[in-house]
């Protein structure tokens, strides 16, 4: 069996395609999060997927992620998908015994819908998914019927089991979200619905899933102008191996609710291991790996890593760049000058040196991804660092 990633360039958020393939053909596919639907996703997902993804995992409820899931689903209406992660509130079998919202509920959402902030290409700073910017992925989900039953009616939280999947291909192990940050979004979408429908949440409106997704996007995205929120410090000089050391030691902070309920994942296949990270918070993978793994030597080797949040400084810390380690790491996406941060490439070239030099593959060419990989070749020699830009795929193990 061989294992093939390749992380899409899909502007400033990820898309990302784990394959399990066995010496007869037979395939085993994870999609993880699509941020946009592109010609190259299709013509992938119509060649080489077949039109067929066994597990499709929604990591959270953030545009740069779902949006092209959204359009992917609209626009495919025969994929075949056989299971659906997406912890989205509510996820109904059917709609019997439901009520409409009112006239003036239906303007509210409205309203909700064209307030979404647009995203914005990380180069060109061009609108980049306003045409996608009020779509739902728990609607498109619910318009097919097949695609209903095949997602999760139970929230996925690292207190699962491990999930053993079909055919001998492995198993996952999840890492995030915790119950708690689940909890705490859910609050929070209930408190909005209260404020801007003017009405009591029950359960008993229709499209509570899209309304949920909807109203959770718009109160994360706004919620740094109405709240305190730490950041990095600025580092500034030349971008050489001793600016990079220094960078390392600056960790910044996350306070995204959409990213606290991230789903993040150990895929295990023939004793190899790759880490999903999503945009989770690094203490709740921290945490989880110190649960899930206790017996297991650390630093856990991976085949490979797809590294948190695009490589923010707030959700990639030294301690669990300590705890799993790897020669190969994917980010995908980054924002203007943002992310990927020097702190994370910092903490990623630091950790766990060896004689083999680490590969980190940028799937976009955005600004900090281009300053990165423009280093010279001394100081990734000293870093031992490799880089590369690309959204080709890799095979990272057989077995």
């Amino acid at each position: 069996m061989k294992c093939f990633f390749r992380s899409f360039d899909v502007g400033i958020g990820d898309c990302n395609v784990l394959r399990l393939v066995k010496d007869d053909g037979n395939q085993y596919v994870i999609m993880v999060d699509c941020g946009k639907f592109t010609t190259t996703v299709k013509s992938y997902v119509e060649d080489i997927l077949q039109n067929h993804i066994n597990l499709l995992v929604a990591t959270h409820i953030d545009g740069d992620h779902i949006n092209g899931l959204s359009s992917m689903m609209k626009n495919c209406p025969n994929l075949q998908i056989d299971k659906i992660w997406y912890n989205c509130y509510g996820r109904s079998i059917q709609d019997v015994g439901k009520v409409e919202l009112t006239e003036e509920q239906r303007e509210v959402l409205r309203w909700v819908k064209n307030a979404l902030p647009v995203e914005f290409d990380s180069i060109n700073y061009k609108k980049e998914i306003s045409a996608e910017q009020g779509k739902s992925l728990a609607s498109e989900i619910l318009k097919n019927d097949a695609w209903r039953k095949a997602w999760n009616s139970d929230y996925i939280t690292n207190e699962l089991q491990d999930v053993v999947l079909p055919d001998d291909f492995g198993k996952i192990v999840l890492l995030g979200p915790t119950k708690d940050a689940l909890d705490n979004i859910e609050k929070r979408f209930k408190d909005a619905f209260n404020g801007y429908f003017m009405q009591v949440w029950n359960d008993s409106l229709k499209d509570s899933e899209s309304i949920s997704e909807l109203l959770i996007r718009l109160i994360d995205a706004y919620k740094g102008k109405f709240e305190a929120k730490q950041v990095s410090a600025t580092i500034s000089g030349k971008p050489d191996a001793a600016f990079v050391k220094i960078a390392a030691e600056d960790e910044g902070t996350d306070a995204s609710d959409t990213n606290y309920s991230s789903i993040a994942f150990m895929l295990e296949s023939g004793g190899h291991r790759v880490a999903m990270l999503g945009d989770a918070y690094a203490v709740t993978i921290e945490k989880a790996i110190g649960n899930k793994y206790k017996n297991v030597e650390k630093p856990i080797v991976c085949d490979a890593i797809k590294v948190s949040h695009h490589g923010s400084n707030g959700n990639n810390s030294k301690v669990l760049l300590d705890l799993i380690t790897s020669h190969k790491y994917y980010i995908p996406g980054g924002r203007k000058d943002e992310y990927p941060t020097w702190g994370t490439l910092g903490r990623i070239a630091l950790s766990q040196q060896d004689n083999d030099k680490k590969l980190i593959v940028f799937s976009h060419k955005g600004d900090m991804s281009e300053k990165m990989d423009n280093l010279d070749g001394k100081t990734k020699e000293e870093l031992k660092i490799e880089t590369i830009i690309t959204d080709q795929e890799y095979e990272l193990f057989e077995w």
